[in-house]
């Protein structure tokens, strides 16, 4: 009977301690995880600023392309409009 309350003494510290085990390694994934987390969310708001400027640049010369089309076509209107004035 002794022998019996022994080994379950023995188990029962064994238990506990890997209990508190997994509790040090909860602890270290999850501050672990958590940084990885944090890099990750970095590296993402980098990767969308790098594409907002992009797109900016993009939008500029479109709009310059628009301008400068209009700018073009500005003139032949004109043009257009004198002559059939003239007539």
């Amino acid at each position: 009977m002794a022998d019996r309350s022994i080994e379950k003494e023995k188990l029962l510290n064994k238990l506990t301690d890997i209990h508190e085990q997994l509790e040090e390694l909860e602890c270290a994934l999850e501050a672990s995880f958590s940084e990885l987390r944090k890099n990750l969310n970095k590296e993402e708001q980098e990767k969308l600023a790098v594409s907002k400027q992009k797109l900016s640049m993009l939008e500029i010369k479109l709009n310059k392309n628009l301008i400068g089309e209009e700018i073009n076509r500005t003139p032949i209107v004109s043009q257009s409009l004198n002559l059939e004035m003239g007539y």
